[in-house]
């Protein structure tokens, strides 16, 4: 199982290298300016420095979630213009990565420099991931915003992501709870993991102001 684990990451490795070089090509520069301006909630007026190599939680958004009129992603995308290249490993690979979305994940126990056990917040699955990079005793308890890939029985942390205090818990599931509600009342209802699917800028909205208060509150003293 060890080595299907190693396999799998590889051929992750290798297939997210290409995704970022196809979401990065010029032709997609206006819709990208447009993406970055949505996730980070940018109004008039406000700059924002776009740096490739240190966004990839958006990169991810933008090439799975982010649709277009068609409700079609870069993915859907990449995948018809490299159809007879994918071999079935690398097809099933980003069929799996169209099903994930953005989401936090409470980090439960700690194997030091092999595993942890994880917890969706918002669907309350439980699961262990083979991460040794993260696997660090001092992210216990801590919450983690990033996407999970399930490819089999074997869950994989989607790149790199960001930890977070669990002090936002409560008031994250509230914000996230209270816009659910109100896209079922206002439009056809949806399950919460459509939802998650659909409106993944909204927890990065969430978690970039509460930093932008951090940051003020600490500016002030």
């Amino acid at each position: 199982m060890e080595n299907n684990v190693e396999i799998y990451k590889g051929l992750l490795s290798d297939t997210f290298a290409r995704l970022m070089n196809f979401t990065l090509l010029e032709e997609f520069e206006e819709r990208l300016g447009e993406s970055i301006e949505l996730f980070y909630n940018l109004k008039e007026g406000d700059s924002y420095e776009f740096d490739p190599e240190n966004e990839f939680l958006f990169l991810t958004w933008f090439l799975l979630d982010d649709t277009d009129s068609d409700e079609k992603s870069l993915m859907n995308e990449f995948m018809k213009r490299n159809e007879s290249e994918l071999s079935p490993t690398e097809k099933q690979i980003c069929l799996a990565l169209i099903d994930t979305n953005l989401t936090l994940l409470e980090v439960r126990e700690v194997k030091e420099g092999k595993s942890l056990k994880l917890k969706d917040l918002f669907l309350g699955e439980e699961f262990e991931v083979a991460e040794a990079a993260g696997a660090d005793m001092k992210f216990k308890d801590n919450l983690l915003f990033t996407r999970v890939l399930r490819l089999g029985d074997e869950r994989f942390l989607v790149g790199a992501g960001a930890f977070l205090p669990s002090v936002i818990k409560a008031q994250i599931l509230a914000f996230i709870s209270k816009e659910f509600q109100n896209e079922c009342e206002t439009s056809s209802p949806i399950s919460f993991k459509q939802f998650l699917k659909r409106n993944g800028e909204l927890l990065n909205w969430w978690i970039v102001a509460w930093q932008k208060g951090i940051e003020e509150s600490k500016a002030r003293e």
